[in-house]
């Protein structure tokens, strides 16, 4: 039976040494819901959107944020697409998208990397007044909020991902 040098066995062991990059981190907080212009027709049904609005913005930051890099998003107001016409016959949690009913999210962000610096910072009114030409594919999804995902997914491409992120990395911190 050969035994393992020292020098082997301590190799062996390197991956166990090395730390795991912390993964990105994203908090979402939500100032004063409760005057937000639309962001379901009641309660429960607000709770539930901006429940989804959260999963979906923490998703989002984990796409694109390195490891260890923090997102903190504050949103002030949403404004949801289309309206809700509850005076329809039959329908009453109809909710109607027209052209003048894009989504609607004014927030603030701040972007952190691994040592807490500040990469980015800003506040932004995200909106889609073409929303309702997107692909079938998005005006078909069955998936809350479809159109308000897309245009935070667009937004998340443009500000944190790819050029957006070397842009400001590079210290050009103005807005888009």
């Amino acid at each position: 039976m050969r035994t393992p040098s020292p020098s082997a066995a301590g190799f062996g062991l390197l991956p166990l040494l090395v730390a795991p990059a912390a993964p990105a981190e994203v908090t979402v907080s939500f100032v004063e819901p409760q005057r937000y212009i639309d962001a379901g027709s009641y309660g429960d049904d607000a709770e539930r959107n901006l429940g989804a609005l959260r999963r979906h913005l923490e998703t989002q930051g984990e796409r694109c944020l390195g490891a260890g890099e923090r997102l903190e998003l504050t949103v002030f107001d949403v404004d949801l697409a289309g309206r809700n016409e509850w005076w329809h016959r039959g329908a009453y949690d109809l909710r109607v998208m027209r052209e003048i009913t894009w989504p609607r999210l004014d927030l603030a962000w701040v972007w952190r990397d691994a040592a807490g610096e500040v990469l980015g910072e800003g506040r932004e009114r995200v909106a889609d007044p073409t929303y309702l030409w997107r692909s079938s594919y998005v005006r078909n999804d069955t998936d809350a909020l479809p159109y308000e995902k897309a245009m935070l997914r667009e937004w998340f491409d443009r500000r944190f991902c790819g050029a957006g992120a070397a842009r400001l990395a590079a210290g050009d911190r103005r807005n888009e």
